[in-house]
């Protein structure tokens, strides 16, 4: 039955990697499993804000392999070699056509990080894309972005599956991480090193997981390079496999089907 299952998504942040959450969004709504709320963070951020603006996966992945949106992230060379994201492009209101958070018809959940305070900041209303670039800002590789009082940076930071902002709503809550732990690791000095960095940089997303009704994630996306994008369909064709996968689960553990 069409609309049968309405859910919420918390969407992590991996760069290239969000045409995962595009698959997996694209599996949802081929089973007319209807979003009613999503909470990201980066790239989940702008996969969010386009797909709450009424945007198919089917559009923003063609978007997404565009070369305007790799445009947006663009070298400064005169402030202090940090890449600065052009939050006006005109490809990011393609993404998100409908300009304010409050205005979108799905609930919109964007967490940053203030570097002035040290805090996390979850947005529910504001400027939809300048709050999901700022949510991308990896520092220091990109600028802050400047918002009202704040000084933004990535969210990623301090909650990299942002699953709270849910919590009080009334909807089953599927988590997408595009950060798999991989159990083959590596065992010389170097590996050892980025896998230490990597699972205390992931050590909260493990308690996130816990509150989510349905986990999604593979551990293929390990083979995804972060910022390559030429690999944007495959990935997409995983999460669309992943995801119909573990809908269809979760609908009949739901008595949906």
């Amino acid at each position: 039955m069409a609309g049968a299952l309405s859910v919420s998504l918390a969407l992590s942040g991996g760069a290239a990697r969000g045409a995962f959450h595009l698959g997996v969004i694209a599996a949802l709504e081929r089973h007319d499993v209807h979003i009613a709320a999503i909470s990201g963070t980066s790239i989940g951020a702008v996969v969010g804000v386009g797909i709450a603006s009424g945007m198919s996966a089917f559009d923003l992945i063609r978007l997404f392999k565009s070369d305007a949106l790799r445009a947006v992230f663009g070298f400064n060379y005169f402030r202090k070699g940090l890449l600065r994201i052009d939050e006006k492009a005109a490809i990011l209101r393609e993404i998100a056509p409908i300009e304010r958070l409050e205005d979108m018809p799905v609930a919109m959940f964007i967490t940053c990080v203030d570097l002035l305070s040290g805090n996390k900041v979850c947005f529910s209303k504001g400027e939809a894309t300048k709050l999901a670039v700022a949510s991308s800002a990896l520092f220091p590789i990109f600028r802050p972005i400047a918002y009202e009082n704040y000084m933004l940076i990535d969210g990623g930071f301090m909650d990299n599956l942002p699953i709270s902002p849910l919590l009080e709503l009334e909807y089953p809550i599927i988590g997408v991480n595009l950060h798999p732990i991989d159990a083959k690791a590596k065992h010389d000095l170097h590996s050892i090193l980025k896998r230490a960095l990597f699972l205390a940089f992931t050590a909260p997303v493990q308690a996130q997981i816990a509150k989510s009704d349905l986990y999604v994630s593979d551990p293929s996306l390990s083979n995804f390079g972060l910022f390559t994008f030429s690999e944007m369909m495959r990935c997409f064709e995983l999460g669309y496999r992943v995801g119909s996968e573990s809908v269809l689960t979760f609908m009949e553990q739901q008595s949906i089907i």
